[in-house]
């Protein structure tokens, strides 16, 4: 595909996010929700949220002067060229993803020498259905479709839970360690628009007033993670016309609960044109020097 003229990129976009609600309910009960069925649990609901839907605007990274960087801003969008194709993307471990995970871990050790050891924890391939949003709950979908909640992936404590999960028997390796779980995201068919991924700057964020913490209840293991309230304050970026090349790299969480991290979501660009979205990211661990006071 021809690659998108700059004349052609927005300086921003307007579009509708659902945000949890600043609601009553979670000054008694923490918000939750389900990835399972519950028809057959007496009084049970999938979950908890109270949603608010808001008009957020959208900025585009390429009409940024100054880059946004993963200490000050809990993301960063830097160029990289690596090997995986389309057809080539599963959240299994292949032999091509396994290569890919290399060629990602040599680029952020170049980028970020502050990680002396980087690790990859799990993957996660996310292919728009033509059902999506309306309707896709009631056909079957072959992949993960774009999440529309501002959310990161995990909490401190949600952290360590997932570590147990990849890396069972091994407290050793994480427990006094220093360490980020840190995301790389891209579109494997570029250029694209289509539900893009949009990050929010952490320093236009109230910690302790626009963030909540979550369950997320699997069918065989539990997790948490931070949801974000709504803010007219917040700063949200995307990048226009994505291709293969840029990655998004963001910070979800630090083993201290104190560093910068990047709330993230789907959004609907109602300006989007060509291939649905088709996108992979790879979730990593990755150490610094120094051991947990």
């Amino acid at each position: 595909m021809a690659s998108i003229q700059p004349e052609f990129f927005p300086e921003s976009i307007v579009s509708y996010v659902p945000f949890l609600a600043r609601d009553k309910r979670y000054e008694t009960e923490r918000p939750y929700a389900t990835d399972f069925p519950v028809d057959d649990i007496d009084g049970a609901d999938v979950t908890n949220h109270v949603m608010e839907i808001v008009p957020v605007t959208f900025h585009n990274v390429r009409c940024l002067k100054e880059p946004l960087s993963l200490d000050s801003n809990g993301v960063c969008f830097i160029k990289a060229t690596t090997s995986l194709r389309a057809g080539e993307a599963t959240i299994e471990r292949t032999p091509a993803m396994e290569q890919y995970a290399r060629e990602v871990i040599a680029v952020l050790r170049d980028r970020f020498p502050q990680y002396t050891d980087i690790q990859c924890m799990d993957f996660q391939v996310r292919k728009r259905s033509p059902a999506f949003p309306h309707g896709h709950k009631q056909i079957k979908v072959d992949h993960a479709q774009p999440a529309t909640v501002p959310h990161t992936d995990f909490s401190r404590r949600g952290a360590y839970l997932r570590m147990e999960d990849i890396f069972p028997d091994q407290e050793a390796l994480y427990r006094q360690r220093q360490f980020d779980l840190i995301n790389v995201w891209r579109v494997l068919e570029g250029p694209n628009d289509d539900w893009p991924l949009a990050v929010c700057d952490y320093s236009s964020i109230d910690v302790e007033h626009d963030t909540t913490v979550n369950d997320a209840l699997h069918l065989t293991r539990v997790g948490e993670n931070w949801l974000l309230h709504h803010s007219d304050a917040h700063r949200w970026y995307y990048l226009s016309g994505m291709e293969e090349d840029d990655l998004i790299v963001f910070r979800n969480v630090d083993s201290s609960g104190e560093l910068s991290r990047c709330f993230h979501v789907a959004f609907n660009n109602p300006s989007a044109q060509g291939s649905l979205r088709h996108s992979v990211e790879i979730r990593l661990v990755a150490f610094r020097e120094g051991q947990m006071a």
